[in-house]
């Protein structure tokens, strides 16, 4: 079932450096297309058309878009949701992007509620250019805009109210955008293709560990392909038990999609621990699912798959209902865990092509 969007002319509320922040001056442009009004923040041109592309088709929407400037900036088409999509698991946006300039634009959503709440998601993977194709971004893991006056923990759909469905970009960029289906969606989710996740970036990750454990996180491009990596160093004491736990947030993928996780990894572990600990984190009780048996250490590079089914809950935590929900993870760790029988126990993890797998 669908819930398509209908026009409303709202103002533009801008998101900056990943976060929402307050209302900016925008000029609302007179221009509508199927439907659907277009509001252009500061430094942006763009415009609205439509177009038909065939018979019992319906119009489709071409936005054209020209960016000079480094700020971030949010392009949206704003609307109304017909019927609350309270049992909807994602908004579905068919489209094909041509890029002139410039990086690749992300999806991004902003739910704004009745009673002043403000909540938005933002896509982690550009959208690809030069393919008709289609994206989800799942309704779950929303942040709080900064201008949000409600204190709700977390998104009412029996409040939401308006819509902004739209581009973010990053710096200089210009191109056009095709939009056909823009509409949420309860359908279950299938993958058809492996999807990269992005992991290189020591600043997608937050950095859990013991107190007494050293961990320094090291961007390189020595991949088994020259690809980009991430080296994970870590040190700690002997003979106690120490851990060192990066973690990768999930935000916006549906796992349960996929069948489970790839990724290359080679790894000298200090004596005493076993191998890699990979665990899946779930959100709200933080209960963890690892990895077993768990990837041995290896100085040579090392395809590992790993199969969500064999996932199993961490003795050292707890869940309800002791089963792995997909779609409640937030988070992938890979670190190690255990007792060394070294003395100045130090060791490493290099990670690179960290994807899901169909």
């Amino acid at each position: 079932m669908h819930w398509h969007l209908a026009p409303v002319l709202l103002s533009l509320l801008a998101l900056a450096c990943g976060c929402a922040r307050g209302p900016e001056p925008v000029a609302a442009t007179d221009a509508a297309a199927g439907g659907w009004r277009l509001v252009v923040p500061p430094g942006v041109k763009a415009s609205l058309t439509s177009f038909d592309i065939g018979p019992g088709a319906g119009p489709a929407l071409r936005l054209s878009f020209a960016k000079a400037g480094p700020e971030r900036r949010f392009i949206a088409l704003e609307g109304k949701p017909q019927g609350a999509p309270s049992t909807a698991k994602a908004l579905a946006v068919g489209y094909r992007l041509t890029l002139d300039e410039g990086s690749r634009p992300k999806l991004a959503l902003l739910v704004l509620e009745k009673d002043g709440g403000a909540w938005f998601r933002t896509g982690t993977a550009p959208l690809a250019p030069d393919v008709s194709t289609e994206v989800r971004l799942p309704l779950e893991g929303f942040v709080r805009a900064e201008f949000a006056q409600d204190a709700d923990p977390e998104p009412r759909w029996d409040q939401a109210e308006r819509f902004q469905v739209g581009l973010v970009l990053d710096g200089p960029a210009a191109g056009t955008l095709e939009l056909g289906r823009v509409a949420f969606t309860g359908e279950p989710f299938q993958a058809t293709a492996p999807l990269p996740i992005p992991c290189a970036d020591p600043a997608l990750w937050s950095i859990g560990k013991d107190r007494a454990a050293q961990c320094r996180l090291v961007p390189g491009k020595d991949g088994p392909a020259g690809q980009p990596s991430l080296r994970i160093e870590f040190a700690f004491p002997s003979r106690r038990h120490m851990y060192v736990t990066p973690a990768l947030r999930l935000q916006d993928v549906e796992l349960a999609g996929y069948r489970g996780l790839r990724f290359f990894y080679k790894a000298r572990l200090p004596a005493g621990i076993a191998g890699l600990l990979v665990t899946l984190t779930e959100r709200g009780d933080h209960s963890q699912y690892y990895a077993h048996p768990a990837p041995p250490a290896s100085d040579e590079w090392v395809t590992m798959s790993i199969a969500f089914s064999g996932f199993r809950l961490g003795e050292w935590s707890k869940d309800d209902n002791a089963r792995l929900d997909l779609g409640e993870v937030e988070s992938l760790v890979i670190g190690v865990h255990g007792v060394s029988t070294e003395p100045a126990a130090r060791g490493w993890i290099t990670v690179s092509e960290l994807e899901l797998a169909p």
